[in-house]
């Protein structure tokens, strides 16, 4: 009895499945705190914690930095703290030559800061210091973190 086996059928059908399969890396993901989290008014931008859910949920961590300090106290106020791994003090110059002078061990994969500088070294997403009361910015993160993850 002679079975015949379409292998190029069956290479195709799997091709086409890997293509269509999102391959997701975790990341290591890196939150300013003044005007990015928190703004000026001591409000939390809006979307902050379902923002954070779901960055999780996708399998990323993530840490809060900031260049005037560890920002743990502040985070805790607004009860995101539950979702943070760990907090740094962000470099204000020399942003990658700093970092093990500030004890930042980890490799960083995307950064949200309203600073553009931090941004166009680290990568990541240049948040607007103001936020209006319909504010949205942090779902345009999630987004961008999504769509940057994709493979």
């Amino acid at each position: 009895m002679f079975v015949h086996i379409n292998f190029s059928s069956i290479i195709n059908k799997v091709l086409k499945i890997i293509q269509n399969l999102e391959m997701k890396f975790p990341m290591n993901i890196f939150f300013d705190v003044d005007n990015t989290l928190i703004m000026w008014d001591g409000k939390l931008r809006n979307h902050s914690e379902e923002v954070f859910q779901k960055i999780l949920e996708d399998g990323h961590t993530i840490y809060i930095w900031s260049g005037i300090g560890i920002r743990k106290k502040e985070i805790e106020k607004v009860q995101l703290d539950k979702y943070v791994t760990n907090y740094f003090i962000k470099p204000l110059y020399d942003h990658r030559a700093r970092l093990p002078k500030l004890g930042v061990n980890i490799e960083i994969d995307y950064v949200i800061d309203d600073h553009e500088s931090v941004v166009q070294v680290f990568g990541g997403y240049h948040i607007p210091d103001i936020a209006k009361e319909d504010d949205d910015e942090l779902i345009k993160v999630l987004n961008d973190i999504r769509e940057k993850n994709k493979k």
